[in-house]
């Protein structure tokens, strides 16, 4: 879920405006000048009841036009089918081409103007690693797992990352980038760069848009054959794309996607989307842990090994200790207290395990042992609830349960 930091309302509107993340500024004395940054922070990282949370992170490159699209895909995507995460946009200074640029290029496409600054990227992925990360990790509960996303120029420097310093990153969106800067300088030597161990567990995301009107060729085994400066973008992006997914010596993870009827400006969201599910395609639970759920004739025992064997899996790719979600626990044992009491008691007693400073775990056992007419386990766990939480509620809900 989101955090909301504030609701607004003015005399001459009377909706409510929604604010999502906050804004930051960090001075980088490796660029120089000071930068705006945007912080969203999952809202569970609030709880004072909730086992201690880190969360991924995910850096996002032209923050000011990409940060809310980024936030919106990983709240309706999280936690079922992502991780939570925290995402930092990072505003650009007033020269994006130096800053988004790998190397200093003359002249570029047709105009030398513009790109007479070019090529600072190396400098500014000094100031995300050097700067920009620590400051992030000192101030908020973050984790060792890291997702870098850019588009066009903000691509390019994706790529840039990746080939050069892949260890900064453990993820990679790069959408539509523009590769075709500097005569595609990133798809030189690239096959033999990729037999690197440097690249190992490292994964990447790569869109292409189509260049041309919506009302015209689609094709991309045509368009790759077209010389002129329309498709230039797109070549360049293929011709790199078939390259890594082709090479044999790679164990990068990787997957490109030509997206048809996106042109440059329509594909950020569908690429972010996409790119997050193939990035995060071993989260979501699998089927063969639903099927022991649903099974009747699963055991506590065979419930529990599921359990630990798919946070385990998680922790492993996440690189730090994941905890199954209170409220799923919780929600479980309800569903099944009825007609299936004994995975209803593994269920609650796990949220107690993983979350012993929480009252609602307490008080769902509570009613668990109501539920099976065990009225003193009933006051007990009602007791411990009131204990925590103090509450009105449970207060009256204990004197209810003392009075059968």
């Amino acid at each position: 879920m989101l955090l909301v930091l504030s609701y607004a309302t003015s005399s001459a509107q009377s909706k409510q405006l929604l604010n999502i993340g906050q804004s930051d500024t960090i001075y980088s004395k490796i660029l120089k000048e000071k930068r705006t940054i945007w912080v969203q922070v999952p809202e569970s990282a609030y709880s004072k009841t909730n086992h201690p949370n880190t969360y991924p992170v995910v850096y996002v490159l032209d923050g000011g036009v990409h940060f809310l699209s980024v936030c919106a895909v990983i709240n309706q995507l999280s936690p079922g089918a992502v991780p939570e995460m925290i995402v930092v946009g990072i505003g650009n200074s007033e020269n994006r081409t130096r800053d988004l640029t790998p190397t200093k290029v003359k002249e570029a496409r047709g105009s030398s103007a513009w790109v007479k600054d070019s090529g600072g990227g190396a400098r500014f992925t000094d100031f995300i690693e050097n700067e920009l990360i620590p400051y992030i990790d000192n101030k908020y509960p973050t984790a060792n797992n890291k997702t870098f996303v850019g588009h066009s120029f903000g691509g390019l420097l994706v790529v840039n990352t990746f080939i050069n310093r892949p260890e900064l990153f453990n993820n990679y969106i790069a959408i539509d980038p523009s590769l075709w800067w500097d005569n595609e300088v990133l798809t030189r030597d690239i096959t033999a760069k990729l037999a690197s161990e440097k690249y190992k567990n490292k994964s990447l995301f790569l869109s292409i848009a189509n260049p041309l009107p919506a009302d015209t060729e689609k094709d991309i085994n045509v368009l790759i054959k077209d010389n002129s400066i329309n498709t230039e973008g797109l070549r360049a992006t293929y011709r790199f794309s078939k390259i890594v997914s082709e090479a044999t010596n790679s164990a990068v993870n990787f997957k490109y996607t030509y997206y048809e009827n996106e042109d440059h400006g329509t594909i950020p969201l569908i690429s972010t989307y996409d790119g997050m599910r193939f990035l995060f395609s071993w989260y979501k639970m699998s089927g063969k842990l639903v099927d022991i759920i649903k099974n009747p004739n699963t055991t506590a025992a065979a419930l529990t090994t599921g359990f630990n064997t798919r946070f385990e899996m998680l922790s492993n790719h996440l690189g730090y200790q994941v905890y199954p979600e209170e409220e799923m626990l919780n929600n479980l044992g309800y569903m099944f207290m009825s007609h299936s009491p004994k995975k209803s008691l593994t269920f609650l007693k796990m949220a107690i395990k993983y979350y012993p400073k929480n009252a609602n775990g307490y008080d769902s056992l509570s009613d668990y042992y109501r539920s099976q007419n065990d009225l003193q386990n009933a006051i007990l766990y009602c007791e411990k609830a009131f204990a925590i939480s103090g509450a009105e509620y449970h207060k009256n809900k204990l004197k209810q349960l003392k009075n059968k």
